[in-house]
């Protein structure tokens, strides 16, 4: 792919993690200790400059958390990771609503516009989240379709997403699905924008983009599934589900916001 890097462009190449989960998550907070704040700090500190926080079905993006991200140098796109048509993952951005209101394809398709941006996240997973076939014969409501960073050597389920993606034009998007903070800086995106929203969402659609990826060793991923299933299996806390309820709460006052 080839830039025109003109002296009086703002634009540049710009780190993205565009698929990160936290402690404020719905579905994994007993998996992800870390908190918004410290995975915006991680990030920055690994050189990140646009960094979108994915919960499942709950977008949690406020002003104040925008604010320390941009005091760390950091872009935080809006977005969460919704399920839709009953288990299916989608990454959705910008919508500034509640899941309910993109829990199908068709309710995603009519909401999204220039400022929004859909992306298929592990599409070919072993998995009945993931799209699948769904992905083929919905492409028009896609974006990108994301090249997942859970991959080790000799097993990598992305094939099939980097093949669609090379016969349709669609982008191309190196994403952690971070849930721990040490799978910030194995895959990811670099987006040539500049470092707002919309400049973000513009340069995706357009494939100003390009992934970078190492897989994870063995080891690592089974680190992963191990720490994921005991703490799956320790009791949640308290005061963590009540701030996530809160969250929720102030979901419904931004869909009042959206006309």
């Amino acid at each position: 792919m080839t830039v025109n890097h003109g002296e009086d462009s703002a634009k540049r190449w710009l780190k993205a993690e565009f698929h990160a989960h936290c402690s404020l998550d719905p579905d994994d907070f007993r998996m992800c200790r870390h908190t918004p704040e410290q995975l915006i700090s991680r990030s920055a500190a690994l050189g990140y400059e646009i960094l979108a926080i994915t919960c499942h079905n709950l977008d949690i993006w406020t002003e104040a958390l925008s604010a320390y991200a941009r005091s760390l140098g950091i872009t935080l796109i809006p977005g969460m990771e919704v399920t839709a048509e009953k288990s299916r993952h989608i990454l959705a951005y910008n919508f500034r609503t509640r899941s309910e209101n993109l829990d199908t394809l068709k309710k995603i398709r009519a909401r999204a516009g220039e400022d929004t941006l859909v992306i298929a996240p592990h599409a070919f997973f072993p998995d009945r989240t993931c799209l699948r076939d769904l992905l083929g014969r919905n492409l028009d409501v896609f974006d990108a379709i994301e090249y997942s960073g859970f991959q080790v050597s000799g097993l990598n389920f992305n094939r099939r997403s980097a093949r669609l993606a090379g016969e349709t034009g669609k982008p191309l998007v190196g994403s952690g699905d971070v849930h721990f903070l040490w799978q910030l800086g194995r895959t990811f995106t670099w987006v040539y924008a500049e470092p707002d929203v919309q400049s973000v969402v513009s340069a995706v659609k357009q494939g100003l983009v390009r992934v970078e990826s190492s897989p994870l060793s063995w080891f690592e991923a089974a680190t992963w599934w191990a720490t994921a299933i005991w703490r799956n299996a320790v009791p949640g806390n308290p005061a963590a589900s009540d701030e996530i309820k809160n969250r929720g709460r102030l979901g419904t006052a931004q869909e009042s916001m959206k006309s």
